[in-house]
């Protein structure tokens, strides 16, 4: 069973097809059922993960027996093992924050079942994406999370909702027709849509489409960078994450925008190899475009009210900083990219799912009425504190690290200014996350000469251990994240090699 990776797809599928009838019958068995398809799979992609770490070979899945290059190929390697945990793991956490949190988030409760299709096809389309080696079957996965993703973010129903669903819409779309014309002119060159196979017809023909070659690079670039919110590409992040339910921007930004970057690093480095893109000017155009959003990203988060939107800005600098060791292109680099990407997923659905528990105790969404949360809800305030601390990449969380790695490979590579910029971007980071937490323990309007005691959260228990466990997970990667730093080095090897 843990030698078939076509299982993690099969164990979201199914039960997301089943919801709709369960919601029928038995609503309120529709949030437990989701832990428990979330629990059994994060289970299994840690046995995965564990083989990957274990020295195991690539596990690889030929669908229904057809051997590639004809028939559909899936894998399970040390990057694809690496996000099926962090998915299902972080999946696994935002269902239990959502048991409770949905029901305060404005969701008609008659559409409860159709909210958890849309959750777990979401789920199944993200571990698809990132385990397929089809270029096609890959195309397809971006269609189903974009269109999952969607309807979380309009699962509200007012307009805020229905306004930046449809804009995400329209953008997706658009990036989509990106991908497939690159896919199609991949096609034409190779005859393969098996990764392993158009890599290799393309190493052997790569010096006579010279051009081809760099124009397909540049499509997936804007095709995924639309989805994934590459600056300027972002302009429909700020309102999706805004106006989707807590839990749903938890996914958006701390899931959903990586595994495309995900998508673009296998194509990149296993179809068109490690040598082209060495030689290519994208890392350039990489470099440019991630250190826009680091700089640009933060500027625009700086001047918003609205809690949730600072965080979607601040989504948008921080994948700057992924972007950038991309391209700066040494393996330590790229290992700083991905350990930012895993320490990232963790701080954005922390921060998320703060906003979450803000919300559900308090009913405030701005940045300016915080004040005195952190001795109302001391430990969602200690929580957002540690994220927000390792958004600006202070000492002992996983944010100093990865920045810290950043900065030391813009000197190897020749790129020394960067270090200003990554310094300049923490100081933006501090400039609207500090003012947050000041006004957490040092502000008490309401009663500024009585004294403050602590008081336990008043959110439900599956509200309060997700947000706990995502700090929890943020500070070991910054103190003890040596084992993760070994198996980002094997990713990076074993597709560099």
């Amino acid at each position: 069973m843990f030698k078939v990776p076509l299982y993690l797809i099969l164990g979201g599928l199914i039960p997301s097809f089943a919801m709709p009838v369960l919601a029928r019958w038995k609503k309120e068995a529709c949030a437990p059922l989701t832990v428990l398809v979330c629990g059994v799979l994060f289970v299994l992609a840690l046995c995965f993960g564990g083989a990957m770490i274990g020295g195991h070979q690539p596990i690889f899945q030929a669908v229904a027996d057809w051997d590639p290059p004809w028939g559909i190929e899936i894998a399970i390697e040390p990057v694809s093992a690496l996000m099926a945990v962090l998915i299902t793991g972080l999946y696994l956490l935002i269902a239990l924050f959502s048991c409770r949190a949905l029901k305060k988030e404005m969701i008609n409760q008659d559409s409860i079942g159709w909210y958890y299709v849309e959750f777990l096809l979401c789920m199944t389309a993200m571990l698809g994406l990132v385990i397929t080696h089809d270029i096609f079957n890959m195309y397809v996965f971006i269609e189903v999370v974009g269109i999952s993703a969607v309807a979380l973010v309009v699962s509200k129903g007012d307009r805020y909702s229905t306004e930046a669903s449809l804009k995400y819409l329209i953008l997706a779309t658009i990036g989509s027709g990106f991908i497939l014309l690159a896919i199609g002119m991949l096609y034409m060159i190779t005859g393969h849509l098996n990764m392993r196979f158009a890599g290799m017809v393309l190493a052997e023909n790569a010096a006579h489409y010279p051009y081809m070659i760099w124009i397909m690079m540049t499509l997936f670039v804007v095709g995924f960078g639309i989805k994934s919110a590459l600056f300027p590409l972002h302009l429909w992040l700020p309102d999706a994450h805004a106006s989707a339910p807590s839990p749903s921007s938890a996914i958006l930004s701390g899931l959903v925008v990586k595994v495309y970057i995900i998508a673009l690093f296998k194509l990149f480095f296993i179809v068109f190899g490690n040598e082209f893109y060495q030689q290519s000017n994208i890392r350039i155009l990489l470099l440019i475009l991630g250190a826009a959003a680091m700089l640009f990203g933060s500027l625009f988060a700086f001047v918003q009210l609205d809690l949730k939107r600072r965080l979607a800005y601040s989504t948008v600098a921080q994948l700057g900083y992924i972007y950038l060791g991309l391209g700066l292109g040494t393996p330590w680099a790229i290992v700083a990219a991905f350990y930012h990407l895993v320490v990232h997923a963790l701080m954005k659905t922390c921060l998320f799912l703060c906003a979450g528990a803000i919300s559900y105790q308090t009913g405030r969404k701005k940045v300016t009425g915080l004040q005195n949360i952190g001795f109302t809800m001391p430990l969602t305030a200690a929580s957002f504190t540690v994220a927000a601390f390792s958004m600006v990449g202070l000492p002992l969380t996983g944010g100093f690290i990865s920045k810290y790695l950043l900065a030391v490979e813009s000197m190897g590579a020749s790129f020394p200014y960067f270090i200003a910029l990554i310094v300049l971007s923490g100081l933006l980071n501090a400039a609207y996350y500090f003012p947050i937490i000041w006004q957490f323990y040092f502000v008490n309007e309401e009663n500024p000469a009585g004294k403050r005691v602590f008081q336990r959260d008043k959110i439900p228990f599956t509200m309060q251990l997700p947000i706990v466990l995502t700090a929890v997970g943020i500070i070991l990667l910054g103190t003890a994240g040596v084992i993760a730093y070994d198996y980002l080095q094997q990713i990076v090897l074993h597709f560099l090699a």
